[in-house]
């Protein structure tokens, strides 16, 4: 026969009689332990009521005879200082009842919870009621807020083949074969023909916090297409760049350009040099000495043997450029310079030089290297190229397969050689923030000397020239300030950003400057990530 009475409705367990009347239980202890042994195991113990059942007392009759209590699961919802996470804290049942998938939604609502709740994460953390222990407290996130995506910038889809398109990816013959002698025919579009398409910048998608507050997404940047010489917006549709006069497109940033195209089977001494105001197309070799030069593409389908190709655009070599063997440091026979990529099949004594990027597709043997951003030898997926000696005299990334050779031949390689233009430009900053400091200390002893004045008349005018030139130098201070952050986040990001990514090997004899930190290596190393960490040259395999 149970020696306890519940209520259900108050959620209380009491003794049917008090010890003293019953005889039983005689002690505390052993009251804990009949209800350790019985159905309300679980609930909350009301420790000092039975403490007073069992002390003596003459009005032992007053005291109640509830000894324990059923409690129910209890929830809580925390946000965070964001309100973009909401997090629910149960504190599992004594005996009481379970919390239901209404209770819980009920819960959220009064801390005004509406938005990002995840059902089935709440239906599992509901569940995990059965498997904690009672009166155990236990967390779990149950909502998200979503951060607003910021619109894409307007994009510029080329809808033509520019030379250089068409000579690194060119169309097969029926036999297979790649016929590119009429490669200034193939590229050539004729007025009206589509060049370029702009793709509108879009509004982005808006946010919300768990509270269902609005977080305005930032619309992408809109830029508009650049109509440059020879080309035009088409008047049907103000997206579209179209040709007005027949040529070579070229593609330039948020537009493109119609060049004159002049081509040749070779460039020799029966040509002579080339200095063309348009795009160069060369479906054989530039001879040993001959010098071409262009404001448009140039495009070399064979070899330059020891001759001078510069270009204001692009160029374009397949076969490759191959120089004399120079003596004593001095300069080679063959150079390439653009103000944008290089495309090169292979290069021995050459002087490449870039102020965008140099793709090799073999081999650099023994050349000077330059290039303002990504130099690259061998396949874009996975380069597998090789540069040999020589030196990579600036560039922010290089991306190879081999680097230096068996025999130790030196190698130098320079990344981030910006740094010292940057770091010069530092130094000037300084030397302008000191000058305008000693001309505000200027001004303040003038100030004085101004009050010092006796004619009213004069000591105004003193003072507003004064002013005036306390104006302009806190002008000045201003924009010095701004140029100043800009030169220290410039070189921020160019030390993190610049780094030397060996595909195979890398070689004993190279040696390696990043900004100014410098390092040698002596023997064979695996497949690895060399760049600048905490001002140190490291290594990452």
């Amino acid at each position: 026969m149970s020696v306890f009475s519940f209520d259900q409705n108050s959620g209380d367990l009491s003794l049917i009689q008090h010890p003293v009347d019953s005889g039983f239980p005689v002690t505390g202890t052993q009251l804990i332990e009949l209800l350790e042994q019985s159905p309300y195991c679980e609930f909350e113990v009301i420790s000092i009521n039975i403490g007073k059942l069992f002390a003596q007392s003459k009005n032992y009759q007053k005291e109640s005879l509830v000894v324990a209590k059923a409690v129910k699961a209890s929830i809580t919802i925390n946000v965070d200082e964001n309100n973009m996470i909401a997090q629910a804290t149960i504190t599992t049942a004594k005996g009481g009842a379970l919390l239901s998938m209404e209770d819980a939604q009920k819960a959220l609502a009064h801390a005004g919870v509406k938005k990002g709740i995840s059902p089935r994460a709440l239906d599992t953390f509901l569940g995990q009621q059965f498997e904690q222990p009672a009166g155990s407290s236990y967390s779990a996130v149950i909502a998200h807020g979503r951060n607003p995506k910021k619109g894409s910038d307007a994009k510029f889809v080329r809808l033509c083949s520019t030379a250089q398109d068409r000579v690194l990816s060119p169309q097969a013959k029926e036999g297979g074969k790649v016929d590119m002698k009429n490669l200034g025919a193939i590229i050539t579009v004729k007025p009206g023909a589509p060049l370029m398409q702009r793709v509108a910048a879009t509004l982005g998608e808006d946010g919300y916090t768990v509270f269902g507050d609005l977080i305005p997404a930032s619309p992408g940047k809109e830029f508009q297409l650049q109509p440059f010489e020879g080309t035009k917006i088409d008047p049907s549709n103000s997206s579209i760049l179209i040709a007005d006069c027949k040529g070579v497109p070229v593609a330039l940033p948020r537009g493109m350009r119609v060049d004159d195209v002049l081509c040749f089977d070779n460039v020799d001494v029966s040509t002579g040099h080339v200095d063309f105001d348009g795009s160069v197309i060369i479906s054989g070799d530039i001879k040993d000495g001959m010098r071409v030069k262009a404001n448009g593409d140039i495009t070399v389908l064979g070899f330059v043997e020891s001759g001078i190709v510069e270009s204001e655009s692009a160029v374009t070599i397949v076969l490759g450029a191959i120089g004399r063997k120079r003596e004593n440091e001095g300069a080679f026979t063959c150079l390439i310079t653009a103000k944008r990529t290089i495309s090169i099949g292979y290069a021995q004594y050459c002087n490449i030089k870039t102020e965008q990027d140099l793709f090799i597709e073999r081999q650099s043997l023994h050349c000077d290297l330059s290039a303002k951003r990504l130099i690259r030898v061998g396949k874009a997926n996975n380069p597998r190229g090789k540069i040999i000696g020589g030196n990579i005299l600036d560039a922010m990334h290089i991306e190879l397969g081999e680097l230096g050779a068996p025999a130790g031949t030196k190698t130098r390689v320079f990344l981030a050689q910006h740094w010292y233009e940057l770091r010069q430009k530092q130094i000037q900053i300084a030397d302008f923030e000191k000058v305008l400091a000693n001309k505000s200390t200027t001004l303040e002893l003038a100030r004085v000397k101004a009050s010092k004045i006796q004619v009213p008349a004069q000591r105004q005018l003193f003072l507003d020239k004064i002013i005036a030139n306390e104006h302009h130098i806190q002008t000045r201070s201003i924009q010095v300030k701004k140029q100043k952050l800009l030169v220290k986040q410039k070189m921020t990001q160019l030390l993190a950003t610049s780094r030397l990514k060996v595909n195979e090997q890398m070689h004993p004899g190279v040696e390696l400057k990043i900004a100014k930190e410098s390092k040698q290596f002596s023997r064979i190393y695996p497949p690895h990530l060399v760049k600048l960490s905490e001002g140190k040259i490291t290594q990452s395999f």
